[in-house]
């Protein structure tokens, strides 16, 4: 399973920001795992740090719908929109 860890400096320091490729004050490193590997790293400024760190707090996945797609391909009759509708309809 993938990780996104987020690592400060201790001391700032200017450098090019691995995101928006800007010469910024550096404000920290984020690294990416598989497990205990580290597989990268993106050192960011603070405005794409802001961002980035936003982004990842709300990455939970969430599954609003789920189908069988083995049915062959969708057509009017088997989409899973139509099966919803066709259930509506046997209810009534």
């Amino acid at each position: 399973m993938y990780q996104i860890r987020p690592v400060t400096f201790a001391r700032q320091r200017r450098g090019r920001c691995d995101c928006c490729d800007r010469q910024q004050v550096l404000e920290g490193k984020i690294l990416v795992l598989e497990g205990d590997n580290l597989i990268g790293d993106l050192v960011l400024c603070s405005e794409c740090a802001i961002a980035l760190e936003e982004l990842l707090g709300h990455t939970r996945e969430r599954v609003t719908r789920e189908w069988n797609f083995a049915g062959g391909p969708l057509t009017p009759g088997n989409s899973p929109d139509s099966q919803d509708s066709q259930d509506n309809q046997d209810q009534s």
